[in-house]
């Protein structure tokens, strides 16, 4: 039986370097070793290795040094291991390599976990994109909470609906010089109504029985950019941390 173990790991690391996404070793020079153990190790726990090569290439042609490189991976690894279990928590037991990327670049974006999660549990077939355009509306000054919730709300409607979002968003904003929440309720509320995306401008700050005068109290949603008469943090399409 002991044989027959031995083996099964030898045929089992046999298959899996086999796999391994090839990459410059001559390149990488005494770094080869530890990007390849990284590699290895990542697709033996199931999570796709052709991220990592890619990243390794990408440190490669900017002419990043190789132990740099491998500490890169190894960073990325570890986040795809805890983007699958988010993803695994939210009911979606095989996930794809591109949503595993989508979460991880969603935190890199700013983007807690709990955002993450609500969309996670919304997004159904449609869970990748969802999460894209999460990520490129937190890029763009919206707060993470109400993009996610707004997203959410509007997930099962299909990709094109999705790839409305963000356009219909920015529109609003250059109205009256529309908060990132006001913006986001109003769609949020448009999409509830069955008016389309395209029909929201009619609820821009308007209250939820369009009387609440909430939608410019103090519980709407003021942080992000604020347009050009208020001050705001961030213009769109860009963070905070952006000349």
């Amino acid at each position: 039986m002991a044989r027959l173990a031995i083996l099964a790991m030898l045929l089992m690391g046999g298959v899996a370097h086999a796999d391994r996404p090839t990459v410059d070793d001559s390149r990488l020079g005494e770094s080869a070793a530890e990007v390849h153990a990284i590699v290895d190790g990542a697709a033996a726990n199931g999570l796709p290795p052709e991220l990592l090569a890619d990243k390794v290439r990408e440190g490669l042609a900017k002419g990043v040094a190789p132990a740099r490189i491998a500490l890169v991976v190894r960073d990325l690894a570890d986040s795809l291991g805890r983007a699958r279990v988010e993803t695994q928590i939210a009911g979606a037991a095989a996930p794809s390599a591109a949503l595993l990327r989508a979460i991880v670049e969603a935190h890199a974006a700013g983007v807690g976990a709990g955002a993450v999660a609500t969309v996670l549990h919304a997004g159904g077939r449609d869970r990748e994109r969802a999460i894209l355009v999460l990520t490129d509306l937190a890029q763009r000054g919206y707060p993470a909470s109400a993009a996610a919730r707004t997203v959410s709300a509007i997930a099962g409607h299909g990709k094109n609906t999705l790839d409305q979002l963000v356009g219909d968003a920015e529109r609003l904003r250059s109205i009256d010089a529309a908060t990132p929440g006001d913006a986001l309720d109003a769609l949020a509320r448009a999409d509830a109504q069955g008016l389309g995306l395209d029909h929201a401008e009619q609820l821009l700050h308007r209250g939820t029985d369009d009387t609440d005068s909430d939608a410019h109290g103090p519980n709407r949603e003021t942080s992000g950019y604020r347009g050009p008469r208020s001050g705001g943090v961030a213009a769109p399409g860009r963070t905070k941390n952006q000349p």
